[in-house]
């Protein structure tokens, strides 16, 4: 929860930065909007094109995305356009919304809080090889999963997931890729002194 604490400290000094009265110079305005822009189109590529490789360095752009837009409207909301306001203030506001909702229902907050939770939560890593990597995903709602990624140069391409449940494991010490069809993958996983053969599924 390293970086979700991160997050939390730097939005709450952009609350504080909006109830400064100060002139704050165009520039600034410019080139926050700049790299808001930069990080929107790389956080995009991540989604619909290519993973970049790690757990850490797509959190790192989304905590740099959210910031750079709530930062713009805290210190520029009266030189911001309608439009503009309506969208950077989602991000300085929305955080708010999701903590009050905490205070009505906690499973609420657990459903409108959960993407940026789940965007923020770095997947431990159970397995890692010099081609693959076995993560262990955990939902606010969703049961434990592991997931199967491949990794590349600088990139990375998700295989398939199981649930945990489906094998009764410790530390991973091996994994062998049996097969791999259009939609499944199958594996022998070793943990301790056991192998189990589990099929991901994309």
């Amino acid at each position: 929860m390293t970086l979700p604490a991160i997050y939390i400290c730097l939005y709450l000094l952009t609350i504080v930065l909006f109830f400064v009265k100060q002139n704050w110079a165009y520039k600034y305005k410019k080139l926050l909007i700049k790299a808001h822009l930069i990080l929107l189109f790389i956080l995009l590529l991540d989604i619909f094109v290519v993973n970049l490789k790690g757990v850490w360095l797509d959190r790192l752009f989304v905590v740099a995305f959210l910031l750079t837009a709530s930062i713009t409207f805290a210190l520029y909301s009266r030189k911001l356009r309608t439009l503009q306001k309506i969208y950077f203030g989602f991000f300085l506001f929305y955080p708010i919304v999701a903590a009050a909702t905490f205070l009505v229902d906690r499973i609420m907050f657990a459903v409108v809080a959960s993407p940026l939770l789940f965007a923020l939560t770095v997947p431990e890593t159970k397995f890692s090889s010099k081609d693959y990597e076995v993560r262990e995903i955990v939902g606010a709602l969703a049961p434990v999963q592991l997931t199967l990624v491949k990794k590349g140069l600088v990139t990375e391409r998700y295989i398939g997931i199981i649930n945990a449940g489906e094998l009764n494991y410790g530390d991973i010490t091996g994994l062998n890729i049996l097969s791999e069809t259009k939609d499944t993958t199958f594996a022998i996983v070793t943990s301790g002194d056991k192998n189990y053969k589990v099929a991901f599924h994309k």
